[in-house]
């Protein structure tokens, strides 16, 4: 029986001093059968040779390089050469944890998405995060109980905590908002928790997610007109699923309480 391919997809910008110790990270992970997506956007630095770099030293990289374009516009070239059974988000800057993605493949048998912990590092310390302290599986009206507890948490709104499965983002065309500055990722999660059936959450650290005090993320929120657009689409995604499942009823304030929360004290 053949192991499930996973696509690992890598935005690259600037990121020369980095990706090296971001690559290695992947490539030497005792979980082999992956294919490494590298996408420049439009770096103006040598991130580009050494993509390629690592293509030449390693059948698995795929190098995609285009005009600068934000990291959504990378990750949908990337999801349209995509080939595996499974997706898994990295960010250049970051880096995985031996065994990391072997532990999110075993845990994804059956499952349609995978909730791993993490590690928020910082040059004075590191904390290990993760909602779910114990192993947990979930089909969907359980999920989106626990989900709308804290929507907004790292935990359930970033990519890199997290493995997909691929045939249902190509099913439902689930591709990254293009239009936004920032908060992609969330919306991108939303998209695909509408049609999540079966979730399994392990308590294993899966990523090292190493905070900058600067970037895209940190200057842009603070461009308020913009923020609260993008904001309130985040806002109204979250409550289509919950309409969908007909539980916007149940958890009215729940959403209402994570669009105040998110509008005014995010």
């Amino acid at each position: 029986m053949s192991l499930p391919l996973v696509s690992v997809i890598i935005p690259v910008y600037n990121a020369q001093k980095c990706l090296s110790a971001c690559l290695d990270s992947v490539l030497n992970q005792n979980y082999t059968n992956t294919e490494v997506i590298l996408v420049n956007d439009g770096s103006k630095d040598n991130s580009l040779l050494l993509c390629q770099e690592y293509a030449a030293r390693d059948a698995r990289v795929k190098v995609i390089d285009q005009a600068n374009g934000g990291p959504g516009a990378a990750r949908n070239a990337a999801l349209s050469v995509a080939t595996g059974d499974y997706l898994h988000f990295i960010d250049s800057d970051d880096v995985v944890p031996q065994g990391a993605i072997q532990a999110m493949v075993t845990a994804m048998e059956g499952q349609d998405l995978v909730i791993a912990h993490f590690q928020i590092c910082t040059p004075q310390s590191a904390s290990r995060r993760g909602l779910i302290k114990q192993e947990r599986q979930m089909d969907r009206a359980a999920f989106l109980e626990a989900l709308i507890i804290w929507p907004g948490a790292y935990y359930y709104s970033a990519m890199w905590n997290k493995l997909y499965r691929r045939s249902v983002v190509e099913e439902h065309n689930i591709r990254f908002d293009t239009t936004v500055i920032w908060g992609e990722d969330c919306l991108f999660n939303m998209t695909y928790d509408r049609f999540v059936q079966r979730v399994r959450c392990i308590p294993v650290v899966v990523y090292y997610y190493y905070r900058k005090v600067s970037g895209l993320s940190w200057g842009s929120v603070f461009q308020l007109h913009k923020g609260i657009r993008i904001k309130n689409k985040i806002y109204q995604a979250l409550k289509l699923i919950y309409v969908e499942a007909g539980l916007y009823k149940k958890h009215y304030w729940r959403v209402q309480r994570y669009i105040l929360n998110v509008t005014l004290m995010d």
